[in-house]
């Protein structure tokens, strides 16, 4: 099984990569939920996962094409070490704990690995670049607010 370890450069959205943030949709990722971050990537960033054989889909968006990287935090076959939260760091790769604001430029690190079905993509690490503070929209979780 041949893996290759790609490096790419973006602009981060919903930056959920901590233990305490990530995304517990048990219906989406599984048991135990996933780390996941959308990345706004240019064309040359965007070959390059092209290249590598990964079969993740770009997202056209507003702000232009973005892919969505995840690592499940309980791996499907027990592997404890490919499981669990992705390793992320500051501009000067110091360990970060804090969260993550949309616009972030960040380096996002993939595995993309062989499989029965084509080749994987998993999150393995991000350095975040220039960090932009996350700002939280209220005790409403970004809803709307209702009038009573």
């Amino acid at each position: 099984m041949t893996t290759q370890l790609i490096e790419l450069e973006g602009i981060a959205s919903w930056a959920k990569v901590f233990e305490t943030n990530r995304d517990m949709n048990a219906d989406f990722h599984g048991e135990g939920g996933a780390y996941t971050v959308d990345v706004q990537l240019e064309k040359e960033e965007l070959d390059k996962l092209t290249k590598s054989g990964s079969r993740l889909k770009p997202k056209l968006g507003d702000d232009g094409v973005s892919i969505r990287f995840k690592r499940k935090h309980i791996h499907p076959g027990g592997i404890e070490e490919l499981g669990g939260p992705p390793k992320v760091v500051g501009p000067e790769k110091e360990t970060i704990d804090g969260l993550i604001g949309n616009g972030s430029r960040v380096k996002v690190y993939v595995s993309v690995y062989d499989t029965k079905l084509g080749k994987g993509t998993r999150l393995e690490g991000m350095q975040v670049v220039d960090l932009v503070e996350y700002e939280s929209e209220g005790d409403e979780g970004g809803g709307v607010k209702l009038p009573f």
